[in-house]
């Protein structure tokens, strides 16, 4: 029973699920992806059954950070919604489960790079038709008129002309964002073993193009903090004065560049062809301050995305499309759940890539070095976006912790 329920096909089809939610989306319409949904939370919770697992297998601050959640319905102005939006919250953490217990890590990443690809090229053919056609396609279902924005296309059919690509997801930086996974995966799949040398070349080429051709500045930032990250770490694995001395300069250094950066702001963001405003992200950040400043400690009730059913989401509009997101993970956290919860997302996270990155610096050829790094690229996307609490962001954050978690007790039981 557990090899059935664990079969390639069917764990590729759960994480093509989570990684590209917009896709079903799009092209089946909501009602369907969420009978989708359903079918696979079913599946984990048949996997946590079948092979016993146990709630101990998630650490003790995601479990307080869990809970807190679980309580901010009581003092909600909008407590039906929020109960209704803390079930994704619990699939997500049913899918954080079953993916860990049904598979090895190795596999996990392997099969998380099968999804990766066939999402990731699909992108490519999606947009070639699209552009072939001539005009912007829009979801399934979905009646545009004259006035409607050029943001609901779920594609814009620009792939032969310099403009962004949008691939099967229908946006640009979640594209992109899934093209840096994939990178990431074939990038130390070709450093760790030459076995797989064409595929991982060949992944980390498709993820290159669909990383150029979405012109994500968000990805860009999160690329280039990724390799400052693993130099940092290269260095703080040697031993010896001279090393010490050069790993003290290099954090110098970064420090100096990230001082320049915010004195030169207006000349960094035109670098990345984004405006002083971050494309109005400072006006959306102003009107979620507002919110958070009604309830500061605890909070208005815990949703993850913001739900379009409910008025009292109707916080901002940019040309007058509304806004799902506060495009900042810890200003929404801080909005839903208060100061409290944002410590106990903080000491969670924090506590998660302080035990992962020990095993990268100790093994870097570790399956947990993959892991690591995601984590890495979720916490810097986390500035700008709020991708980090729901779908396969939520799903990756659960699953690093449990790894994580894994090696503090490996390591626990080592001393």
């Amino acid at each position: 029973m557990a090899q059935i329920i664990a079969k390639k096909p069917v764990m590729v089809a759960i994480l093509t699920l989570l990684f590209a939610g917009d896709f079903f989306r799009n092209a089946l319409t909501v009602p369907v992806w969420a009978a989708l949904v359903v079918i696979s939370s079913m599946w984990a919770l048949v996997v946590i059954i079948v092979n016993r697992v146990s709630w101990r297998a998630l650490p003790i601050p995601l479990l307080g950070l869990l809970a807190w959640w679980g309580m901010t319905p009581l003092w909600s102005p909008y407590a039906p919604t929020s109960l209704v939006m803390l079930l994704s919250a619990v699939m997500g953490v049913l899918f954080g489960l079953a993916i860990t217990s049904a598979v090895p890590l190795d596999e996990f990443v392997r099969q998380s790079a099968v999804s990766l690809r066939l999402i990731l090229f699909g992108s490519i053919i999606f947009e070639v038709i699209v552009a072939l056609i001539g005009h912007p396609v829009y979801p399934v279902g979905f009646s545009e008129t004259a006035e409607t924005p050029i943001e609901m296309a779920w594609s814009r059919g620009l792939f032969f002309s310099a403009g962004r690509i949008q691939g099967l997801v229908g946006n640009a930086n979640v594209l992109g964002m899934l093209g840096l996974v994939l990178l990431i995966i074939g990038l130390w799949r070709l450093y760790v073993s030459r076995q797989r040398g064409i595929v991982s070349v060949l992944d980390s080429a498709l993820a290159i193009i669909i990383i150029a051709r979405t012109m994500s500045a968000t990805v860009t930032v999160t690329l280039v903090a990724l390799v400052i990250i693993a130099g940092l770490t290269a260095l703080a694995r040697r031993t010896g004065l001279g090393w010490r001395i050069g790993l003290g300069g290099a954090i110098a250094i970064i420090g100096g560049a990230v001082v320049t950066t915010a004195w030169q702001w207006s000349t960094f963001v035109a670098l990345l062809g984004k405006s002083p405003d971050l494309t109005h992200r400072f006006d959306i950040w102003a009107a979620v301050v507002d919110r958070i400043n009604a309830s500061p400690i605890l909070g208005t009730g815990f949703v993850g995305w913001w739900p379009s059913w409910d008025p009292w989401f109707a916080i901002h509009a940019v040309d007058g499309l509304p806004m799902s997101q506060a495009h900042n993970v810890w200003l929404d956290i801080a909005m839903q759940s208060g100061l409290v919860g944002v410590m106990l997302f903080a000491i969670t996270l924090v506590t998660a890539l302080w035990y992962l990155w020990r095993t990268f610096t100790q093994s870097p050829l570790s399956d947990a070095s993959v892991p690591f790094l995601v984590l890495c690229a979720l916490t810097v996307q986390s500035l700008t976006e709020s991708r980090f609490l729901h779908e396969w962001g939520f799903v990756c954050f659960i699953i690093c912790a449990i790894i994580a978690e894994r090696s503090r007790v490996v390591t626990t039981a080592k001393l």
